[in-house]
């Protein structure tokens, strides 16, 4: 299966001059299927709403997301109590944790908002056990590949705080299996497996930056398509350089399954990179 990822659009904060852009990429790249991984808004209001229900669409094939912090409403308490996802349910989905499946894969999506832990995010027990089994059922014969907003894992160097039960998470699904986990939220790129304290290495992680925002910190718009199967993955970064606008096409990642969990088997970087 071909996905292709996208993750903090920001619509409200978006550089219009990227929309055609991207929606140019993601037909060229022919993926079966695009994953969004939350913040699809600045905030959650009708005025940036409409334009991301707007740019989903155009997308030349089926999509599936999840809801970032940004979507559920801030600055509005009574909704953020009383309904925090329902601007995300009338413009984008009213799914919030999707689940799609196809000979070579299967795509879990886990809604990691919440009302009160409103930037950090959490993983909810019942959402651990429920992906955990989906590894178990699934993994010997089709890529797991998890969808959220928030990371599992960070480095030390960022100061956002870690999303509640992150470890928790990580350690229950790498004793069920190897799986792919796909988020965004850092506006920062980062593809590796994550470690466990068994020593195991079944999480690969793929922290994808902003496809859209002006909100850069430091690095620039970017996006990924991934071509996933149970045994082997590869990951193509494509960014926008400084200046530009177009999504080129830059670093390419591949890993297979071992006995240990997910192993580096070359990388790669594009002529036009």
């Amino acid at each position: 299966m071909r996905l292709f990822l996208l993750s903090d659009l920001h619509f409200g904060r978006a550089n219009p001059d990227l929309v055609a852009p991207l929606l140019a990429t993601i037909e060229e790249a022919a993926p079966d299927r695009v994953v969004i991984a939350g913040d699809f808004v600045q905030r959650a209001r009708a005025s940036h709403f409409r334009p991301a229900c707007e740019f989903l669409e155009r997308l030349p094939v089926p999509w599936d997301a999840v809801p970032g912090n940004h979507d559920i409403p801030l600055y509005n308490l009574p909704q953020r109590v009383l309904a925090p996802r329902a601007a995300y349910r009338h413009w984008i989905a009213t799914e919030t944790e999707p689940r799609v499946a196809s000979d070579d894969a299967v795509i879990v999506g886990v809604d990691t908002t919440h009302r009160w832990h409103h930037q950090r995010g959490i993983v909810r027990r019942g959402q651990i056990r429920r992906v955990a089994e989906e590894i178990r059922a699934n993994a010997t014969e089709r890529a797991v590949v998890i969808l959220a907003h928030h990371p599992f894992h960070q480095s030390s160097e960022i100061e956002k705080r870690l999303m509640l039960n992150a470890p928790r998470a990580l350690e229950s699904w790498a004793d069920a299996g190897p799986h792919i986990v796909l988020t965004g939220h850092l506006h920062k790129w980062t593809v590796e497996p994550f470690v466990t304290r068994k020593n195991k290495s079944m999480t690969l992680q793929v922290h994808c930056g902003t496809g859209l925002s002006t909100r850069l910190r430091g690095e620039p718009n970017d996006c990924a398509i991934l071509d996933v199967s149970a045994e082997r993955v590869t990951i193509e970064r494509l960014s926008v350089p400084e200046g530009e606008f177009a999504f080129i096409r830059g670093q390419t990642y591949s890993y297979e399954v071992g006995d240990a969990g997910w192993i580096n088997v070359g990388n790669q970087t594009s002529d036009a990179g």
